[in-house]
Formats: structure tokens, sequence, C-alpha cells
């Protein structure tokens, strides 16, 4: 751990500290931009060569109070170029292979050579399969799920995939009344440390964060003459395309999509199709020595709450259409926006309904943006974009959205309670990142809420339900204070915790769940201390299982 708090402390002491000088702001030049010794225009030319992290000796000559714009485009680059070197064309090794372009549409990607969540957090807790590249890019069928619990995951493929949920919410159902899926992928670097200190499962964490008493410290990138990749992931978001959809303006892949419903007994129903999907989102994440909270980078599809209508495009079902957003509906302008489907299935003893039925959630959500791209950003973009229509790549139907990033590491996190707001929220991760607000439309459609309580946008402890003493038609909030707010990525996932005991009753005896497995006690990042906090890292949460099977209630 020694070189573990070294690292830390080097990292803090290279902030952004140096002194000031002016850069060029715009990718393609902008109007009253100074003339400088450091430029933040995107290279010429697409590389499949994924960075280490963001150019280092630019980022050290800018000043981290007068400058933050210029640093901001240099990590709104390396997004861009991990984005492109990401979702290059990939040999059978993983690797990507240079004698193709970013335009071939037939080969597997980079991204799809690393590991999902379903290979590492096994249902037994068991030890996942070697790293293997080649094998994951032999299984060229990919088959969409709903989520894990609704049918049995001993009968499931390895490449099976358990999410059509956004985090802590619910279904995104398109203009098709279909509902969007999701993967998760980690590079070998966080896969390596995953299993050599055996956090896949709930007792392997439990051993490792409290009975050693080590923190969670996944690897960053290595620099000098062996440079290495830190710890990276990336999250898509796909929609099925419909007859009216264009899929020349998505990238795509066929997938075995499972829709499921249920039963007049409340038992599951699965219906498979072969699908062809096309991406509308995607996450990269990249633990880097500039980025001790990660760099949080996404992108969406160009189309996904507002479209250009003056353009056509030629359909699946071969008709002469024009373009039309993917999750909003701009003949509807007065429907309600980023409103959360009911749940329709599954009662419970009260009979409030605890589940969706995919048959049943069809009625579209009308998306919109609530935090508008930045125009330095949409310059980046309109300059990458174009690099890409240049090679003929789909590519350039996608935009970066934002990148956060910490500007002055080792700045302390503020903790929140009532009357803690704004600070509370601005600071709320330690690092002063910024932006303070990043969500991706189609991951995190139902945080984007506008005005609200500071209190959940604080310190992310997923409220439980419950009310006010003195008003009790209102929901339990530790401040009150009423702000604007969305979400943050880094934020969120600040609040990840690994599993640091199990729960036991007044008696001493293990405590299960409904379906008979063990129930955990997390911990959570150190805004107060170790705290069992999981290095900003979900999965290993919401995803470890206890190697003790079910016993069944």
């Amino acid at each position: 751990m020694q070189a573990g708090h070294n690292r830390r402390r080097n990292v803090r002491s290279l902030g952004i500290f140096l002194a000031a000088v002016v850069v060029t702001v715009a990718a393609g030049g902008a109007r009253g931009a100074e003339p400088s010794a450091v430029s933040v225009d995107f290279p010429q030319s697409l590389s499949p060569d994924l960075p280490y992290d963001v150019d280092v000796d630019a980022l050290h000559k800018l000043d981290r109070d007068s400058q933050v714009p210029e640093a901001q485009r240099l990590f709104d680059i390396f997004a861009w170029q991990a984005f492109i070197a990401l979702n290059w064309p990939a040999k059978s090794d993983g690797t990507p292979d240079r004698d193709k372009t970013i335009a071939n549409t037939e080969s597997p990607r980079v991204w799809a050579g690393w590991r999902t969540n379903d290979s590492i957090y096994l249902p037994d807790g068991g030890k996942p399969a070697p790293w293997d590249p080649a094998k994951r890019l032999a299984e060229r069928e990919t088959v969409l799920w709903r989520y894990s619990k609704m049918l049995d995951e001993s009968d499931s493929p390895t490449n099976e995939l358990h999410d059509s949920m956004q985090a802590f919410t619910g279904p995104l159902v398109d203009q098709n009344g279909v509902f969007v899926r999701y993967q998760s992928f980690v590079n070998k670097p966080e896969f390596d440390y995953i299993v050599t200190n055996e956090l896949y499962n709930q007792e392997g964490q439990i051993a490792f964060v409290a009975d050693k008493g080590q923190e969670i410290e996944f690897p960053a990138n290595a620099t000098g003459y062996d440079p290495k990749h830190g710890s990276m992931g990336v999250k898509l978001a796909w929609k099925q395309l419909g007859p009216d959809d264009i899929p020349g303006r998505f990238f795509t892949q066929e997938a075995i999509v499972v829709s499921t419903s249920f039963d007049k007994d409340g038992k599951p129903v699965a219906t498979r199709s072969k699908q062809l999907m096309g991406l509308v989102g995607m996450h990269v994440t990249a633990l880097t020595q500039s980025a001790p909270n990660w760099i949080w980078a996404t992108f969406e599809h160009v189309d996904n709450v507002i479209a250009d209508d003056l353009e056509f495009g030629t359909t699946l079902a071969g008709e002469r259409k024009r373009v039309r957003p993917n999750f909003n509906n701009p003949d509807q302008p007065a429907k309600l926006v980023n409103v959360l489907p009911p749940k329709n299935a599954l009662p419970d003893a009260n009979g409030q309904y605890t589940e969706w039925d995919e048959k049943k959630t069809t009625n579209p959500v009308q998306l919109t943006q609530l935090v508008p791209v930045p125009p330095a950003t949409e310059a980046l973009n309109r300059a990458v974009q174009k690099l890409l229509k240049e090679a003929g790549a789909v590519f350039q139907y996608y935009r970066l959205i934002g990148t956060q990033w910490p500007v002055q590491p080792g700045f302390p996190a503020f903790g929140g309670g009532a009357g803690s707001a704004p600070e509370s929220i601005h600071y709320k991760v330690p690092g002063r990142v910024v932006p303070v607000y990043l969500v991706n439309t189609t991951m995190e459609s139902y945080f984007q809420t506008g005005e609200q309580d500071a209190g959940p946008l604080e310190e992310d402890d997923r409220l439980p339900f419950g009310f006010w003493a003195d008003k009790p038609t209102e929901q339990v909030t530790p401040d009150r204070t009423r702000v604007f707010g969305t979400e943050s990525c880094v934020g969120c996932h600040f609040s990840a915790g690994a599993a640091i005991a199990f729960k036991r009753d007044e008696n001493g005896k293990l405590v299960r769940d409904a379906n008979g497995l063990l129930e955990a006690i997390y911990g959570k990042n150190g805004s107060f201390g170790q705290t069992g906090n999981a290095h900003y890292v979900w999965q290993l949460q919401l995803k470890a299982r206890s190697k003790q099977a079910a016993i069944k209630p």
C-alpha cells in the first residue's frame, strides 16, 4: 500500500500549477483566439492508438484557476481519441487492425475483446475465466437480456448481458416503443486487479477491505520508457432499429434480444428475436496519473433528442425518409420530458407494482437534454466529425457531450447535510471536478430533474423513502435547499462501495434476502475517511455475489 500512497502524493503535487500561457481554444481556429506555444487542436489524422493519458506536458503549462477551459479541451481531445481507438476494427487477438480504417463495418471493435460484467461477476461467486480477447471476439453472437433476476443465469451463455435498466431507475423506451439495452466492458488492467484481489465475490471484498484493512485502488496508467494503460471501462447503449430508422446513421451490431413479460401467475416469459441494434450512447472511463478520480467521458448519437429535419436517409424498410430524433417526438412539444415509465407488473402484498412488463411498457419516453453541450466542446465535435466524414465512417454521427476531470487532485470533498449546498454539490467529489454535472440522456435519463432538493445531489447516499415529521407530504432529504441539478458521472460513482461484512440478525444469524442470498453490508467512498469505498467502481457492489449458495425461502 505504501506505493499507492506515494502515487497519490505524487499525483496531488502534480496538479496543474505551472505558469499561465495563452492557448488556442478552438478546434478549427476560434475567432479571437490568442496565439500560443501550446496547441489544443485535434490532430489531423484518425489513430487506432489508445491514449495513455491527456497531453500532460501541455496540461502542466496551464494555470489551474484561470485556464480551466484550455485544460478542458485537452481532456475532450483525450475523450475523442479514446472513442476512436476503442471503436477501431480489431484483429482476432483484440488489438487494433492497422490494415483497416475506422470506416470498416465488418470487423468487431477493440472494446468487444474486453470483459463484460457477467463474465467477471459470476452467479456462484466463482473465479472468472482467464483474460482471452480472442475467445471473446470469436463469440460473434451477442444476446441482450432484460435483467438478471428475471431469468436463470446458470443457463445463460457467458456473453449474455443482463441490462435493460438504467442505474437505480428503470427502462428507457424509444420512439418505437422498445426498450434500450446496455453493455459494460472493462480492460485488462482493471480485470487483472479484480481477479488478483478476489474482488469478484463478496467474501473476497470483505477479506480485502475489512479483514486485511486494505483500500481498493485500481491501477492508473504508467509513464516512461514502458508506458502502460491504466484501468478503463466502457458502457454502451443500444437502440433496436425499426422499419423507419435509418441504419446508415448508426454503428450497428446484430444481437439476439430477449424481451421479458409476465404470465397470469407472475412468472417471466422470455421472447427471443434477432434484431439489428444501433449504438446511441457510450461512456468511456479511464484512470490516469492526471486524474486519480478517473476521467469520465460520454458520447451520444447526434439524433438522440434533436435532429436536422432537412436531412433524409434510407430506412431499414428501404424508404427515403426525413431524419427524426431517436427519443423525442417534435410533434408533441407539450409532452412531459424525462419521465420514468410507471411499473406495471408483479404487484406486492399492498397492490403496488414492483416491475416493468416489456409488452405493456411501450409509451415512448420524451427525452430532452437539460444541460447543453458547451460551445467549445461542440466546436471540437465538428472538427472530429469532419475527419470522420472524410474517412467515410459512421461515427461522424456521434458527438461528445462532455468530459469530467479533476482541476486540483487532492482538493477535499465537502460533506453534505442541511444547509450545505451549493458547496456540497460543487465539491461533492475530491479534486474540484469539472464540469459539476454530466449525464448521458440514454443512460441517466431520469436524473435530469432540474429544480430539486439539494440532498440527493450531495453525498448520493440513495436516500430511503420517508417523510418529514413537520411536513408529512415531503420525502426525507437531509438538505432541502432548492437547487438546479441533474447528475454527475463521477459524483454517482463516488458513492460506490465494496462489501465489508454480511448482515446478521439480533441473534447473530446471517440474514438472507427474499431470493435466499446473503445480505451484504457495503461501504462508500471516503469523504470522512476509509469506509470501504470501491474506488468509483459500482460493479463491485451491484454485481458481485457470495460464494455461498442461495437458500430458497
